[in-house]
């Protein structure tokens, strides 16, 4: 039987990663035709629910467009999505990272992620949400092959989140999309609430409910006695769901919203409005900060030449600017500009923190998890899929090094096309010596 998330080996269409202009990406297959400009696409059948899905959500309740969109699927192990739809090709960070891992075998990735991939790990990661200290979740999308897997047995998703300090703690381990896609939904309305309740308190209101947390019972957040924060979870639900919070239509739907809501209220209280051993030392740190009319009356070293003065806070590690109606935090001959004063007082803690680790203790793990690196991975092609692989990368190449001829080799971005230009033509050789083994 063949693989149902993507068609049989004798197909020729070229393997690519699509959207509708907006919305998930998808994996799916081309064969280069467009329709008024936008790229035609297919989708193995495994793929095609979450693709329905969001052509649902778009249809605005129109039940004849939705009874179509139901019809499209048919026996056969893939749906055309073309002459009709306003799909388009998406550039992604990950396939470059990995060019053994099968375009058309990644799962939907919705638009609110960001792409989190180290060339040194096992797999394409990827980050639904960050907490109001920086504590970055990241799901691992490990190859759909077991046999390509560092580990056979392991399982294909892993989701975890971090701490103050960023270690990880494993949240999900399965092979259940919907499982991980369930889970980072309701991790990112507590990432969503924890950073509302941070922006609304002031810095002691802060550090005294993330204080009193430590011995509230079960289901109570100390929030409530500085705030309605039942209202901040209204406005992080219609954020992060896009519809309101309202019982009314399917009983069975609000229940579920309900019990996603109470479920993300344990997760916040828990994990990121009660206060960690860090997360003390951070809450203290930020009741040190004063506010100055000027940064170089007050004996700062500002960055900039001009004569003028900038207000801001200081700090015992360092300052910040205000810059209009953001908060620039220059450090480490870096420079970030943050809305919030939350954020960017998070961001100079982090980078504090950091060089204070470091040099207590030098072998601490750093903020991203470090995998071993992967062992070379057996190419397992049929001699059609691999043609048209090592074509597709040849295409890719061709691009690459019209950019390259026109980047200084030595700047940052010419770096990266050498590095990118060396990997893919590496995976390249590979996919052709795969056709020539006895």
């Amino acid at each position: 039987m063949s693989d149902p998330q993507h068609p049989p080996s004798h197909h020729l269409m070229r393997p690519v990663l699509w959207s509708f202009g907006e919305g998930p990406t998808f994996p799916g297959y081309t064969d280069d035709t467009t329709w008024n400009g936008f790229l035609n696409v297919s989708v193995g059948i495994g793929i095609w629910p979450y693709v329905l899905r969001e052509l649902i959500a778009g249809a605005d309740g129109d039940a004849e467009r939705i009874a179509e969109y139901r019809g499209m699927a048919t026996d056969s192990s893939m749906v055309s999505i073309s002459h009709g739809y306003t799909t388009s090709a998406v550039d992604a960070k990950w396939p470059w990272l990995f060019p053994d891992y099968p375009l058309a075998t990644m799962m939907p990735i919705p638009a609110t992620w960001s792409e989190m991939s180290w060339r040194h790990e096992a797999a394409p990661s990827f980050g639904p949400c960050v907490g109001p200290m920086g504590e970055a979740a990241q799901i691992w999308i490990d190859y759909a092959d077991p046999a390509k897997r560092d580990v056979p047995e392991s399982s294909r998703f892993t989701f975890s989140r971090r701490d103050a300090v960023g270690e990880l703690t494993v949240i999900y381990a399965g092979d259940d999309y919907d499982a991980v896609l369930t889970h980072a939904s309701i991790e990112a309305l507590a990432c969503s609430l924890s950073k509302r309740v941070a922006y609304e308190m002031t810095a002691e209101e802060w550090q005294e409910t993330r204080l009193r947390n430590r011995t509230t019972p079960d289901n109570v957040c100390a929030s409530h006695d500085f705030m309605d924060t039942n209202i901040l979870m209204l406005e992080a639900w219609e954020a992060e769901r896009g519809n309101a919070l309202l019982p009314g239509g399917e009983r069975e739907r609000f229940e579920d919203d309900l019990e996603r809501v109470n479920a993300a209220w344990d997760i916040a209280t828990r994990c990121y409005l009660t206060a960690s051993e860090e997360g003390a030392r951070f809450d203290a740190w930020r009741l040190t900060g004063r506010a100055v009319d000027g940064l170089r009356a007050a004996g700062m070293d500002l960055a900039h030449d001009d004569d003028g003065d900038t207000p801001g806070r200081i700090y015992g590690p360092g300052f910040m600017e205000r810059d209009l109606r953001q908060w620039v935090v220059n450090v480490s001959n870096t420079s970030h500009a943050f809305d919030t004063l939350f954020d960017a007082e998070a961001h100079l803690w982090s980078v504090f923190a950091s060089g204070e680790a470091k040099e207590a203790r030098p072998l601490a793990v750093t903020a991203a998890p470090i995998r071993p690196v992967s062992p070379p991975r057996e190419i397992a092609f049929s001699e059609q899929e691999v043609t048209v692989t090592a074509d597709a990368i040849e295409r890719r190449l061709e691009v690459l090094r019209q950019r390259a001829a026109t980047t200084a080799e030595a700047s940052s971005e010419g770096l990266f096309l050498a590095e990118s230009i060396r990997q893919l033509a590496g995976a390249r050789d590979k996919l052709r010596a795969a056709t020539q083994r006895p």
